[in-house]
């Protein structure tokens, strides 16, 4: 299979990036994520004004410019410490997770899991390291499976499944069929992490968010219905540059009384309404940068 040349070059950039910080001291590392997140964002100006924008639209007048400035700032310094800590997942390790303070979530996952032993969803927003608790979570024995897009740079999707392949969480790919196989997991008592706020075009269900409105997909609370398993929303947030916290929400369950569509935007309320009380009290902590950005044009 031959590459474009774009292809080969992204992915030498990669593994060459990914070689440099796993060697470096953590600090060492994340001060490097610094200097280029400070480039691209005070100098490169990438995205700068339309997130201001859309915290600004969230917000209205909470806000002085200098907080929604500092905001944006932290938020986009935050999504480069993450690429950071991505390229260095393989060197962590159960004792290391349970040195941090997301390491309270082991105590409550084996209560809940005790409670469901036809598995359960965990659903987190794009918010602090939304990654490293599924990581976590494997590394502390849950069962747990996430879904993929594929990347659009097959040298990337085969190096980055490559990494994945370092942990026992199972890793499905996006697909038409795949529903019949999520809901056979769930039944099996294992666990889907999913992530609900990413816009979809078309066919959603729109619900209120962020002081908005939101057109996501039904899929957490359709594979809810399918398992008839309950939804746990999960918020991470980044403590300082090294640590992580991660709570979990009260739990969302389908309700056979109510028909199916109606049940889905219940649900799907119920957990953009939790997810988005909690984005609201420390903002800086939410992806506001993200290119599937969630929230409806204002008319």
């Amino acid at each position: 299979m031959k590459y474009k040349p774009k292809h080969v070059v992204e992915y030498l950039l990669l593994v060459f990036f990914s070689g440099l910080i796993r060697i470096l001291p953590l600090r060492v590392a994340l001060a490097l994520g610094w200097l280029f997140a400070a480039g691209s964002h005070f100098i490169g100006k990438v995205n700068v004004e339309r997130t201001h924008q859309r915290i600004q639209d969230v917000f209205g007048d909470r806000y002085s410019k200098k907080e929604v400035r500092h905001i944006a700032w932290i938020a986009w310094r935050n999504l480069c410490f993450n690429a950071i800590d991505a390229l260095r997942f393989s060197m962590l390790t159960l004792k290391k997770i349970r040195k941090q303070p997301l390491a309270s979530l082991e105590s409550s996952m084996n209560q809940i899991m005790e409670e469901n032993p036809r598995g359960f969803i965990l659903a987190t927003p794009h918010m602090g390291n939304w990654e490293i608790a599924g990581i976590a979570g494997d590394l502390m024995g849950f069962p747990l499976f996430v879904i993929v897009r594929k990347q659009k740079n097959p040298l990337m999707d085969a190096y980055i499944n490559k990494m994945r392949r370092a942990f026992n969480m199972e890793v499905l790919h996006r697909e038409a069929r795949m529903f019949k196989g999520i809901a056979d997991r769930l039944t099996n008592g294992k666990v889907l992490a999913i992530l609900p706020d990413i816009g979809v075009r078309g066919k959603g269900i729109t619900v209120d968010f962020l002081n908005g409105t939101a057109t996501i997909a039904p899929g957490t609370a359709a594979f809810a219905q399918l398992a008839n398993c309950p939804i746990y929303p999960i918020c991470v947030r980044r403590i300082g540059w090294t640590q992580h916290h991660a709570i979990l929400l009260d739990p969302i369950r389908p309700d056979p009384a109510l028909e199916k569509k109606e049940d889905q935007q219940r649900m799907m309320q119920e957990v953009m309404g939790a997810l988005s009380k909690e984005i609201c009290e420390t903002p800086e902590q939410y992806f506001w940068y993200n290119k599937r950005w969630v929230l409806n044009s204002k008319k």
